[in-house]
């Protein structure tokens, strides 16, 4: 399949300044890609080059296999459309005049807009919700809706492509996601190719089928949001801290900053693993990484909110399949991570056939005498779903030398006095 963009090894420099170099990506028809990075890395320059607005001193850019800069200014108005970053109007025309601009590539020179051009206008108001607005004017309106407008003036040129930088930038909440709601329809509805610029990596995450990473004018990586936003992207390229959590049941990343006070710089010598699972880790997942200990964690079935937790926060985890029952290969694992570790903590996890391998270890690492702390073991028979079977090992756990707690917080407070003693 031939691609509808395509970006060839394009440089391009502001006088001596390199801002671009070598950058090579395509897209195919329909689909929705976000262009995201720090500021000053390249991503509107980049834009700008795709809509021929600069021309790369190197490499060439590919609208439908034909050197885009080379089409003629009304052929390439026809199959490409730009929302630009800046959305003010000087002039105090009506929303239908700011949107029949967008019929100027297909009226000829000294003539005036026809009925087929009126009825396009039409549409695509209607389409973009700006209809009822037509005749006011484009300076009266709010940010959100002067947003639609401009989006209503790109589709009345009938384009293929979309190509828009930073469309959210300075809108409320709420008219972000209208932007980006609309957007999405266009895309699926229309099979509308579309590139935008994005600041939020929440909403890039949320709505675009591939990101496009750009670092100091390169491409760092391009692929879709959950290979894209990792901690390790994002701690490389923007030098911030974060910890990325995950979605159900799509699985969309979403991004929330560390505060750089909130997590110690040194670990602590001490060494604990978690064994958890449903939930029932992430409070004293979190609440162990801000004090700066050094966890593990095992076994969590991928997808599952511990292990959301645990992989945000790049702790060392033992992850088995969504759904699936442990297995030996797993708890042996499981076991050479409990190895290391001075402490081990038993959640209040539900216990199941497919996790009893968990009991089994926790009993494993008592026998072995390591610290273990079972957090609410007092009801375990309201949680055991393996017809007596986890209570009974639990039963053989409590026989072992082990600290039984109730909270998070009276964790916290036993694993202090094992660290004192």
């Amino acid at each position: 399949m031939r691609s509808k963009i395509e970006v060839e090894a394009l440089s391009y420099k502001y006088d001596q300044l390199k801002v671009l170099e070598d950058i090579n990506f395509s897209m195919q028809q329909g689909e929705f890609i976000g262009l995201i990075g720090p500021n000053g890395s390249g991503k509107s320059t980049l834009l700008k080059n795709i809509n021929s607005k600069f021309k790369p001193q190197q490499g060439l850019v590919y609208l439908d296999g034909d050197n885009l800069h080379q089409l003629d200014k009304k052929e390439l108005a026809r199959n490409l459309a730009v929302v630009p970053q800046s959305t003010e109007i000087n002039f105090d025309f009506t929303v239908e005049e700011i949107v029949l601009m967008g019929r100027t590539p297909y009226i000829e020179r000294f003539s005036s807009e026809q009925e087929e051009d009126f009825a396009i206008a039409k549409e695509v108001m209607k389409l973009t919700n700006t209809f009822d607005l037509k005749d006011r004017y484009i300076n009266q309106l709010s940010g959100g809706e002067r947003q639609r407008v401009i989006v209503a003036r790109s589709l009345a040129q009938n384009p293929e492509v979309l190509l828009l930088d930073e469309p959210t930038s300075n809108l409320d909440i709420n008219y972000q996601l209208e932007i980006m709601n609309l957007l999405k329809r266009l895309n699926h509805e229309q099979e509308l190719t579309i590139l935008v610029v994005l600041h939020d990596l929440n909403l890039a995450a949320k709505y675009c089928d591939k990101l496009l990473l750009i670092d100091q004018g390169q491409i760092h990586s391009f692929g879709t949001p959950q290979e894209i936003i990792t901690s390790e992207n994002i701690s490389e390229v923007y030098g911030s801290e974060v910890t990325v959590k995950y979605h159900y049941p799509d699985n969309t990343p979403y991004v929330t900053l560390i505060d750089q006070q909130y997590i110690p710089q040194s670990k602590l010598e001490h060494k604990i693993h978690l064994i958890c699972g449903g939930g029932t880790g992430r409070e004293l997942m979190e609440q162990l990484v801000k004090k700066g200990y050094q966890l593990s964690c095992g076994v969590v079935n991928k997808q599952d909110s511990d292990w959301e937790m645990a992989t945000s926060y790049n702790i060392e985890t033992v992850i088995e399949e969504p759904f699936a029952p442990i297995s030996e290969a797993k708890h042996q694992q499981n076991l050479n991570k409990i190895k290391t570790a001075e402490t081990v903590i038993l959640t209040e996890v539900p216990i199941g056939n497919g996790n009893l391998f968990n009991l089994k270890a926790a009993l494993w690492a008592a026998k072995q005498g390591k610290e273990v702390i079972v957090v609410n073991g007092h009801n375990i028979e309201e949680r055991d779903y393996t017809s007596g079977a986890g209570s009974e090992l639990f039963k053989q756990l409590l026989q072992q030398e082990i600290k039984e707690v109730e909270d998070t917080v009276s964790t916290l407070k036993a694993i202090d006095e094992i660290i004192k003693n």
